[in-house]
């Protein structure tokens, strides 16, 4: 491929890429403060940069844990998602920085998008997390997306690599049309501890829709047990 698929920019723009960011931008600051040595009158930078994220999408075991509701309406975000991405993103305003949402295309089937322009007037840039949440890592129909295991005549005589195209483009024409703006940046709905390394079919997928980097890799971590407090060995 003459052009590679990156995860995070040296000098990324306001689209910044999460979770593999910190260690990269980390040593890309370890270097300008070395060069800078060298130069008797260049600034030594003192800020770190760091990238606040935000899907919009309904999570599962919400409100209550048993409750796998939203894994078919990933995108019907109700009033108290829509108020928090709200009240987070004037926060951040308010302290001179934006959030970069990643929005699942179906939410803009939604009759108010009020809220969601908003955050676009306000400068928060508007990622693509595909249509309906798809799994692009799946290997078989039914891992694709919850809904299309109750419903899978959604993507009879399709094939996966098919019904991925379609979903992120979806959801690229949704955002665009809708919202008036172009997208910014791509995520993997769910991350990958290898994010999307190896996977040079789906790389020149997303550069044929567009995408030039993607936010994908989500390294491994230790977790607490369902419905318990993370511990001190978690934090």
């Amino acid at each position: 491929m003459t052009k590679e698929l990156t995860h995070c920019n040296t000098e990324p723009p306001t689209e910044l890429s999460r979770r593999t960011c910190l260690p990269k931008l980390a040593t890309f600051g370890g270097v300008v403060a070395a060069s800078s040595l060298s130069q008797a009158n260049a600034p030594i930078r003192t800020k770190a940069k760091i990238a606040i994220t935000l899907d919009l999408e309904m999570a599962r075991n919400f409100p209550r844990w048993e409750d796998t509701h939203w894994d078919y309406e990933k995108g019907n975000l109700d009033k108290g998602a829509k108020d928090y991405a709200i009240k987070a993103a004037d926060l951040v305003k308010a302290k001179g920085g934006h959030i970069h949402f990643f929005l699942v295309g179906s939410a803009l089937e939604q009759s108010d998008l009020t809220w969601l322009k908003k955050l676009v007037d306000d400068g928060h840039p508007i990622g693509n997390h595909t249509y309906d949440h798809v799994n692009l890592l799946a290997t078989q129909p039914k891992e694709i997306q919850f809904k299309f295991q109750r419903s899978p005549w959604l993507i009879s005589g399709q094939t996966i690599a098919q019904v991925i195209h379609q979903n992120i483009e979806l959801a690229k024409r949704a955002i665009k049309g809708s919202l008036g703006i172009d997208n910014c940046g791509f995520r993997t709905p769910g991350g990958f501890h290898s994010g999307l390394d190896g996977r040079e079919d789906l790389q020149k997928m997303l550069l044929e829709l567009g995408f030039d980097w993607v936010s994908s890799k989500y390294p491994a971590h230790l977790n607490s047990e369902p419905q318990s407090p993370p511990t001190e060995a978690v934090i």
